[in-house]
């Protein structure tokens, strides 16, 4: 078995990193995406079954399960496997809040202590690969970043199933299935529907846009700069 793997994001991924480096530094693994799922309310909290509108806040964080579906379980099994003899992983996921996420929490998962080193890069090619391997850091020193992402899902967690339920049964009076609540597509719901009332609103009035010309020496043209349109009731 390798003493050493590198855990990419996806199988496009594993794909380059393999094109650029070889097995230089072990075997190069694909994650596909989230590899892990928070625990539903319920898991934590039995009584949480029911819903009922209040908030789905466990005293600790809640926990993670294997995620179903695809070729999740295959590909969370291949890692599991390798890091039982590896003395050292290679973190290659994407560079971003979440692609940390992706990858080190199948090392939290596992309680996988051994080195690991951070890989960067923000273009897929050779050499930004081979380079990105070259200046790797210890993943230690984005312990603030897997915090982040953290923080990140259990506040979706918390909030977005706490509202759901809550809108769910103080609002679903007579309405047809849940009414979800997201922290990404509720806010942006709100804004499509803020501007569909705005253009349904709208009123058709005549204005004019006011040129002036000078012709001299220093020959011009100057618009008057108010983004207020002038009306025809107007006076300037």
């Amino acid at each position: 078995m390798a003493d050493q793997i590198v855990i990419a994001e996806k199988t496009s991924q594993a794909k380059d990193i393999r094109a650029a480096v070889g097995s230089r530094y072990g075997d190069v693994l694909p994650a596909e995406g989230h590899l892990f799922d928070l625990l539903e309310p319920e898991d934590v909290v039995p009584a949480w079954k029911r819903w009922s509108p209040i908030l789905l806040r466990p005293e600790g964080l809640y926990g993670t399960r294997p995620a179903a579906g695809g070729n999740k379980a295959a590909k969370l099994r291949a890692i599991r496997e390798a890091l039982r003899t590896a003395k050292r992983v290679w973190l290659a996921t994407d560079c971003d809040r979440e692609g940390q996420l992706i990858g080190q929490e199948i090392l939290e998962h596992y309680k996988y202590r051994r080195q690991v080193m951070r890989v960067l890069f923000t273009a897929q090619d050779s050499q930004s690969i081979r380079e990105a391997f070259g200046r790797a850091k210890p993943n230690t020193e984005y312990s603030r970043l897997y915090a982040a992402a953290v923080a990140r899902r259990q506040a979706d967690q918390i909030y977005s199933l706490s509202l759901t339920r809550t809108a769910t049964v103080i609002l679903g009076q007579g309405a047809r299935g849940v009414i979800g609540v997201g922290r990404v597509k509720t806010p942006t719901l709100a804004i499509v529907c803020k501007r569909e009332l705005e253009i349904r609103d709208f009123v058709r009035l005549p204005y004019f846009e006011l040129d002036r010309e000078q012709e001299d020496s220093r020959s011009w043209m100057s618009r008057w700069s108010d983004m207020r349109r002038v009306k025809p009731e107007s006076r300037l």
